[in-house]
């Protein structure tokens, strides 16, 4: 069965994600494993590519861009994965958007992303 998924993942312990400004739709989860901190899915966004500036004023929005290091992450996965779509910020410093379907190499780029909030190639997959 195929997975997909399209919101952001932050490595945090504090709460900064706003529940009263997201849409109706979306899922906010504390995570434990594999890491500790928060996770929002839009699943308006599946199957979509948004553009750095959106995805930006998204996390402003719900508040996660207070994280130091955050992630906004859309993959499918049909038991690998087939396609990553990732912006971000780790430790301040923003990073992407990192876009692969390649079969050769979205793997390799899906824990390249994860690791940018501390998750091990181990944990990634």
């Amino acid at each position: 069965m195929a997975y997909e998924f399209a919101g952001f993942l932050a490595p945090t312990e504090q709460d900064f994600v706003s529940l009263a400004t997201m849409p109706a739709d979306a899922i906010c989860r504390h995570i434990s494993s594999p890491f500790v901190g928060v996770g929002v899915r839009f699943p308006a966004l599946i199957g979509k590519s948004p553009p750095m500036s959106q995805i930006e004023a998204l996390a402003t929005e719900i508040g996660i861009a207070k994280a130091p290091s955050w992630l906004y992450l859309a993959f499918d996965t049909w038991g690998r994965i087939d396609s990553v779509y990732a912006i971000g910020v780790q430790e301040g410093t923003a990073f992407g958007p990192i876009d692969d379907t390649n079969v050769e190499t979205v793997e390799a780029a899906f824990v390249q992303v994860m690791s940018r909030i501390g998750v091990s190639p181990e944990n990634a997959l």
